[in-house]
């Protein structure tokens, strides 16, 4: 008997596993950044528009909210607001009587409330005007009587009452040098006209001549003008009522108030807040106001 026999093969396959060498090294790389003295302010928004606003009553357009931020890299104690309604190309030559709306400038009805408690005196959690200019009127009106050195007069408003102010040159025959004198009263008391009588509540200011200036300094302690710096022009044409200029462009105001003055500073990437509104006197004509430009300057 013959016997076969099967081989059977079997292969088993499989991984052979090796030991594996790894190798670590580090370092370490110093990292120095340098950051360079910036000084940028990012003002929001950048435009503003009040419509069908009604000249002369005591209810006002709602306040527009601004925001500065500190985009730069340095810090900024102080922050004050110009207009260049006083320079050439803006207002230079009187509007009065033109019945023009576009004579007029967006920039003097302008009034800003600082509600931070930061810039102290008159302007605290108060609107006061940024820049409104008044012009002479030229015409004499009736209830008035110049004395012998009153040169120039006409209208201050606000959203509500009308005052009257006269002003009277100085020595050398300007507005801006010693011996002016400018006045002002009530003249509209809701809404009743009333005579200037010169022997009665009339304010005065006190003047500051300027030196090589174009403009006077008056400040007031009491009435429509008291804590505003009042410019009366070398002209005699015009006088510029403000509050939170700081610029060369007049001379040293001591009722000049910063919008922001906080020691602790406003620092990078921090952000202050604050309203304007506009006021409309009586005597404005219809239509649009021809634009102005309202700079903020940051220290």
């Amino acid at each position: 008997m013959k016997i076969k026999t099967l081989s059977i093969l079997i292969i088993l396959t499989g991984i052979l596993l090796l030991p594996v060498l790894t190798f670590a090294a580090d370092d370490t790389v110093t990292i120095n950044v340098n950051v360079s003295l910036s000084a940028i302010i990012e003002v929001t928004p950048d435009t503003i528009t009040f419509n069908q606003v009604a000249p002369g009553i005591v209810t006002f357009p709602t306040s527009k909210g601004f925001t500065i931020t500190n985009v730069g890299s340095t810090n900024f104690t102080q922050i004050y607001v110009s207009l260049d309604v006083w320079q050439t190309g803006e207002e230079d030559s009187s509007p009065l009587g033109t019945g023009v709306a576009s004579d007029y400038y967006a920039g003097g009805f302008v009034v800003i409330k600082n509600e931070t408690d930061l810039a102290g005196g008159a302007g605290t959690n108060n609107w006061r005007f940024a820049g409104r200019q008044e012009w002479n009127l030229t015409k004499l009106p009736t209830y008035f009587t110049p004395d012998t050195w009153t040169v120039s007069w006409g209208y201050f408003g606000n959203s509500s009452r009308q005052y009257f102010w006269d002003l009277r040159n100085g020595t050398d025959g300007t507005c801006n040098q010693t011996g002016t004198s400018l006045r002002i009263k009530e003249w509209d008391v809701n809404g009743s006209s009333a005579a200037y009588d010169l022997g009665s509540d009339i304010q005065t200011g006190s003047f500051t001549a300027a030196s090589g200036e174009e403009w006077g300094i008056n400040t007031f302690s009491a009435g429509p003008l008291d804590g505003y710096c009042v410019a009366t022009h070398q002209s005699c044409e015009r006088i510029f009522i403000y509050q939170w200029d700081q610029t060369s462009n007049f001379p040293t105001c001591s009722d000049a108030w910063y919008l922001y003055n906080d020691p602790t500073k406003l620092k990078p990437n921090e952000q202050f807040d604050f309203n304007i509104t506009v006021w409309v006197p009586k005597g404005i004509p219809a239509g649009t106001t021809s634009s102005s430009t309202l700079t903020i300057t940051a220290s």
